[in-house]
């Protein structure tokens, strides 16, 4: 096995402590030929037919409505991806997937009326000893290596485009700044997102013995990342991980659902020549 892969994506504490009363994260793993992740309650695990690792989280966001449908209808997106053959440059591939799916997924909830909807999306594809990974939002991706975490998203908050911009920052500007199929409120125009490469979507070469973290806010919001780096290098099994996380956020008083999703590179894996794959179309079969 290449890799090996812990997910937990939690309630959190609940309502009766302060929590939420429904879990509006979601995750994907793609991996050996199955998938799996999250409708509602009921965990689907479906066959599928892919290269490598594809693995996502998705946090809905709880302040619109329908948070919870906008993060299973992300990762059900994203899962359209694991098919046979892969593209030269899953990175760019990855964004360009991301941008085409959100715009048919926001006029389809526009027919609807006003876009209410709407999630973040952290995507990892590990491919021929690389990890391409794509980010919408404030949920997080890290790299673990050698006993040191490094952070390779950055949060799509006001101040951060702000910064990009050479803008001055706002005191409220750590709020987030778009999410996928709710649209880039504030930046620009809501059909597309402002997804950058090098900065929203890029690749890392991969190492034996590397992992890699995806989490939702309900971690990042109250567990620092040397407490993350801690918690990976004092547990080196994925499962055991991932839970290790979640009970700190809960014990550092998350009130925010919780999803961890951690793989470790066992080996690193080669495919051989890739090719391409799909069309690059968005997906148009989804429904809400």
């Amino acid at each position: 096995m290449a890799y090996t892969i812990g997910v937990v994506c939690s309630l959190g504490v609940g309502p009766n402590r302060g929590g939420r009363s429904r879990n509006e994260d979601n995750y994907l793993v793609c991996q050996d030929g199955k998938v799996q992740y999250l409708d509602g309650e009921r965990e689907v695990r479906q066959l599928g037919g892919g290269e490598g690792v594809l693995v996502a989280v998705a946090d809905g966001m709880g302040g619109h409505e329908d948070g919870h449908i906008a993060s299973t209808t992300a990762t059900r997106v994203v899962a359209k991806l694991y098919k046979p053959g892969v593209p030269r440059d899953p990175a760019k591939a990855l964004l360009k997937y991301i941008q085409d799916a959100h715009q048919r997924l926001y006029w389809k909830a526009r027919d609807r009326g006003p876009v209410t909807m709407g999630t973040t999306l952290s995507v990892c594809w590990l491919l021929d000893g690389t990890c391409a990974w794509a980010q919408v939002g404030d949920s997080r991706i890290y790299l673990f290596r050698q006993g040191q975490l490094r952070r390779l998203s950055a949060d799509q908050t006001m101040n951060e485009y702000a910064r990009r911009d050479g803008r001055p920052e706002r005191p409220d500007g750590e709020t987030l700044a778009q999410s996928f199929i709710f649209g880039s409120r504030g930046i620009g125009d809501n059909t597309r997102l402002r997804l950058e490469p090098g900065r929203d979507a890029d690749q890392v070469s991969l190492q034996k013995g590397d992992r890699i973290v995806l989490c939702s806010d309900g971690l990042s919001g109250s567990v620092d990342d040397a407490s993350i780096a801690d918690v990976l290098r004092n547990t080196p099994e994925p499962q055991a991980a991932a839970v290790a996380m979640m009970e700190r956020a809960v014990a550092r008083g998350s009130t925010d659902n919780i999803t961890v999703l951690v793989v470790r590179v066992d080996e690193v894996p080669l495919l051989g020549e890739s090719v391409e794959a799909w069309d690059d179309e968005g997906d148009e079969t989804v429904t809400f």
